[in-house]
């Protein structure tokens, strides 16, 4: 309690109250600029919307709330505490309800810059002195981290935005409370701790050395691989983006780092979509992921190039932090297993840390209440993979080294600093004397510095006194490489480098073909064989699955003679999982856009290296053609031939038809003229599956050589019907049919035939004259009557034979 109170009294001290205010300045300016990295494009994309033409009274409020001080304050509320949360109700049409759901989304990069900033504070304004035990470092970096929480909570509770939509939806959004407080506690009660804690003699304990090291290869993992993503964000950016979008990464650098350097490592990034949330995906396309992404998913493949730099970036902590520890003669295993555990442990926190996610409860009438949450991070197998890549950082560092300095110290002292260099050289520990007067100095080797000769001398050390504890293997004087090693060594290092080369080259072969082998590059292929008219290869790539008689069009000589074939506008992956995905492709017929979902399954790799995909869905049309009169038509430049429909009662009729299939475009559909019938051409429109049937009609129009051929049979039957014997045939006029008939004559022909459709016609008027014989009571004059004429036509392929049935009665 005498400490606690000694404490909380040294806290008002001017020492730590000018502490404290440079604390809260230093955090205030981390939280104001993550926070304007967000509150800057936001509220410009606010302001564009609210100016559109088409903005309602919701998109000019959301604009009006950006731009607001309670909206930056939330944004920085946010940033200290990694997230918001969002409550709201309403309600429409009957139904009401409410939601309550959380963003988390922690700035890796803000708890870092905290970390730095409070450390180097502490250090600066303490004059690098430790006070105390490490009791006291405890209770006084609890209070200033105590009383800074509670500040920058207090801060944040006025960041709360308030909104109303369509007058029928209000939501509330405000920082992580909890968030604020426990993040800004914890960062500066550790870094803080770290600066004023009293160091344990000279050289620090294995798991200090440990924990030592795992910062920094978790530091130069975040930098390296965050460097890297910022670039490549930078360079890939959409031109249409505006440059205010790119303020959005400062924030998620850490983040971006943490994701970058698992998949170099060979780890993966995962969805965990669970509840309602499910159901999204339906809605959200590729706002939400759905499937594992790893590190050759990235960038068409060229993302696995990164493997390269996680390969240098291991050697080079190798040696830097193989530098940091005490010269042995050989490795010393009771130091190697630190490094990979910790870092499993801290990989293990960010991994949490780092995983974005939102979710919550919603709650509706009748419907009662639903969970829903959606995430992103770090898979759990990643982080052992990273911790596998911290044990050979570690069994590297004992090795690298002593190599290096043999055929390059110049490298040496660039990767790990001369100071550093020299002490490792010395076999010193490289810890910090401890600046805390009572402590007793620690006993180190007393060696001396390497002198070189004209020729290449073995560097020599003085003995340590007796008073030095001994160390686990005593370091060797250290020799430079001969003349002769070095040759050898620049053989060997030259072919592995070679050898390393080859197999770059070959893995970057494989990744670029696996780029081109991704499941929308299969959509694509397909879609373009359709474009370029190449039916036949498409059908290779994905059977029709129809019967032969179905799939007649389905050749290169209906597509490449088509009016116009499909365009293929954009080709995107909507979801992909580790067998299937999904493809949604957009092309345009007649500058008409059309959008199909295509689903690939993955294949067996080929040679056991590339990806293989399958497409499973044809892009087929089913289409009808009729004709009136005709059998055979021409789709493009491929015949067709139609089958004859039967009537009601069973019979056949004059019409043929035929179902087939097609692919996506417009055809012209002819069918052959003769010298009697005459068929227009017509478009057969095939946009898409899902419309309705495509269906063209051929009508067929006759021609006048068809009246000739009827009034010429007219003529024929009217002579016929004036010449004995066929004046009796049925179907001459009544008066003609007599054998009793002194004269008989055609006086005028018909002058032309009306044609009743296809099959029937009728003829003007024909006049004939006649008279009886004479008998013993009676003598007849010579009469005329008029009669027309009607008759049938029978089509046989395409041609007419006209039949002549009677006369009128009148």
């Amino acid at each position: 309690m005498k400490k606690i109170k000694d404490a909380v009294l040294e806290l008002k001290s001017r020492a730590s109250l000018k502490l404290l205010g440079f604390q809260a300045g230093a955090i205030a300016a981390i939280g104001i600029v993550l926070a304007l990295c967000y509150l800057i494009p936001l509220a410009s994309a606010a302001n564009e919307s609210g100016a559109s033409d088409y903005s309602d009274y919701s998109e000019a409020g959301m604009a009006s709330q950006l731009n607001s001080f309670k909206a930056f304050i939330m944004l920085f509320g946010a940033m200290l505490g990694g997230g918001l949360k969002i409550s709201g109700s309403g309600g429409g049409f009957g139904v009401s309800g409410e939601a309550h759901l959380a963003l988390s989304l922690v700035s890796i990069t803000a708890i870092l810059a905290i970390c730095a900033v409070n450390y180097f504070l502490v250090q600066k304004l303490n004059r690098g002195v430790r006070k105390g035990g490490w009791k006291s470092a405890a209770l006084t970096s609890g209070l200033h981290a105590l009383v800074l929480s509670l500040l920058f909570l207090i801060v944040s509770l006025f960041g709360k935005l308030s909104m109303e939509a369509m007058g029928f939806l209000t939501a509330t959004i405000s920082p992580r409370y909890a968030g604020v407080f426990f993040t800004i506690l914890l960062t500066v009660f550790f870094s803080q701790f770290l600066a004023t804690a009293p160091a344990r003699g000279q050289s620090g304990t294995p798991l200090m050395n440990g924990v030592r090291e795992a910062i920094t290869l978790l530091v130069a993992v975040l930098v390296v691989f965050a460097v890297v993503g910022i670039i490549v964000a930078l360079v890939s950016k959409d031109e249409d983006m505006p440059w205010s979008t790119s303020l959005l990464l400062i924030p998620l650098l850490g983040t971006l780092g943490s994701y970058l350097g698992a998949l170099g490592f060979l780890g993966a990034l995962a969805p965990n979509i669970s509840g309602v949330a499910s159901a999204l995906e339906d809605f959200t396309g590729n706002d939400i992921p759905t499937s594992v992404l790893r590190i050759w998913d990235i960038a068409d493949g060229k993302g696995a190039w990164l493997i390269a730099l996680t390969v240098i970036l291991v050697v080079a902590v190798a040696i830097r932090v193989g530098v940091q520890r005490t010269r042995t003669a050989g490795i010393d295993w009771q130091r190697v297993w630190q490094l990979p555990v910790i870092s499993l442990v801290l990989w293990m926190l960010l991994a949490w840390l780092t995983s974005i996610s939102i979710g919550g409860k919603i709650s509706a009438e009748e419907m009662g209440e639903m969970s829903a949450d959606i995430s992103f991070g770090i898979t759990w197998y990643s982080v052992i993979f990273l911790a596998i890549g911290a044990a050979i950082v570690s069994i590297l560092a004992e090795l690298l080294p002593l190599q290096v300095y043999r055929f390059a110290p110049g490298l040496l002292g660039l990767l790990a600093g001369k100071a550093a260099v020299d002490r490792w050289i010395s076999g010193q520990s490289q810890a910090p004397a401890s600046s805390n007067p009572a402590a007793p100095a620690a006993a180190t080797p007393t060696t001396a510095m390497p002198v070189t000769t004209a020729e290449p001398a073995t560097t020599a050390f003085a003995a340590a006194p007796a008073s030095a504890a001994p160390a686990a293997s005593e370091a060797p004087a250290l020799q430079p490489a001969s003349e002769s090693s070095k040759k050898k060594a620049k053989a060997v290092g030259f072919s592995v480098l070679g050898v390393a080369v080859l197999v770059g080259l070959g893995f970057g072969a494989v990744a670029y073909l696996n780029s081109q082998r991704k499941p929308e590059a299969q959509v694509q292929q397909y879609l373009q064989l359709l474009a370029d008219g190449k039916a036949e290869k498409a059908a290779e790539m994905v059977d029709p699955g129809i019967d032969n008689s179905s799939r007649v069009l389905l050749t290169d000589e209906a597509l490449a003679s088509a009016k116009q074939r499909l365009e293929v506008v954009d080709v995107k992956q909507e979801s992909k999982g580790e067998s299937s995905a999904s493809i949604r492709a957009t092309y345009s017929i007649n500058g008409e856009q059309h959008e199909r979902v295509f689903t690939v399954d993955r294949g067996d790799k080929e040679y056991g290296l590339l990806d293989t995909w399958d497409l499973n869905d044809p892009l087929l049309v089913p289409v009808k053609i009729s004709t009136d009169q005709i059998s055979k038509v021409t789709v493009g430049k491929a015949p067709v031939e139609l089958q004859q429909d039967d009537s009601y009662f069973g019979e056949s009729t004059a019409a043929y038809s035929g179902n087939f299939y097609v692919y996506p475009g417009i055809y012209n559909v002819t069918a052959p003229n003769t010298d009697y019938l005459q068929v227009d051409a017509q478009e057969l429109r095939a946009n898409h599956p899902d419309d309705l049937e495509a269906a063209v009609t051929l009508n067929t129009q006759v021609t006048d050589q068809l009246s000739d051929l009827a009034l010429d049979a007219v003529h024929k039957f009217a002579t016929a019907c004036v010449t004995v014997p066929t004046n009796l045939n049925e179907g001459c006029p009544s008066e003609l049919q007599d054998k009793e008939l002194k004269s008989f004559s055609v006086k005028t022909q018909a002058d032309g035939v009306t044609m009743e459709g296809m099959e029937s016609f009728s003829s003007s008027e024909t006049t004939f004259k006649y008279q009886r014989n004479k008998t013993e009571y009676m003598e007849y004059d010579e009469q005329e009557i008029d009669r027309s004429f009607n008759g049938t036509i029978e089509w046989i392929d395409g041609q007419p034979k006209v039949t002549v049935t009677g006369s009128s009665w009148w």
